[in-house]
């Protein structure tokens, strides 16, 4: 993670502390909301966050402003302590309370072997109750799903499209990027599947369905941004 990156998590997590210290009530926090991407492997998922990033924070200049979270980003935050208490203590009663609920019965359910992505789970969720972000992968919208305020996204396209667009992105063979997309979605469905006892690509996990073959990045974000308004998400 550059200095910069983590100067502006920091500065997103303080805004969250002291919007939490100003309210008496914790229930009269009004939630911001928040977006999840789930994508078939080879899909433009983090350059759509970041993208949807971009428009929202141009357009409606929010507090805090949004951020795109993805793997690199989510594990940091699980990792570094400093970080992780500081999210922990963003939260209102309220939402702790919901949350703690939430870790007490879904995630409780995650065998020793996978302590690790219960704890990922745990940031994810926080991240979420706080809003104003976007969350790449990870299973963000299985883990989200009782979350108030959440929209969630799933983005696919034809194999050979995905094959071809990471060839070219990660500079390999297409005959490797389809044995990577292979063994990558196998792994995400068999691990969801049993821990999180839901189906990945269950087109009732979500709000909206896009297929990344017919849209530009930029298309995709406006699209997610422009239902989201109409269905009462965004202003």
């Amino acid at each position: 993670m550059t200095a910069a990156l983590d100067r502006y998590i920091t500065a997103q997590v303080t805004f969250w502390k002291n919007q939490k210290d100003t309210i008496e009530a914790p229930d009269t926090k009004s939630h911001n909301p928040f977006v999840t991407i789930s994508r078939e492997f080879g899909c433009c998922g983090y350059d759509v966050a970041q993208k949807i990033v971009e428009i929202i924070n141009a357009e409606n200049k929010p507090e805090p402003l949004w951020a795109a979270y993805d793997r690199v980003l989510i594990d940091k935050l699980t990792e570094d302590m400093g970080l992780s208490s500081s999210l922990v203590e963003t939260l209102t009663g309220n939402a702790r309370n919901s949350l703690t609920n939430l870790f007490q019965t879904s995630f409780s359910k995650f065998p020793p072997q996978v302590a690790v992505y219960r704890r990922m789970s745990e940031t994810i969720a926080m991240l979420a109750a706080n809003g104003n972000c976007v969350i790449v992968g990870r299973g963000g919208n299985l883990i989200t799903r009782n979350v108030q305020g959440g929209f969630h996204v799933r983005i696919v396209a034809p194999l050979r499209w995905r094959a071809d667009n990471m060839a070219e992105k990660m500079n390999m063979s297409k005959s490797a990027a389809l044995k990577e997309i292979d063994e990558k979605e196998k792994q995400r469905a068999s691990f969801f599947r049993e821990f999180l006892k839901h189906e990945l690509t269950d087109p009732l996990n979500y709000h909206l369905l896009v297929n990344n073959f017919h849209y530009t990045t930029d298309e995709v974000a406006r699209l997610i941004i422009n239902t989201m308004k109409v269905k009462g998400y965004l202003k």
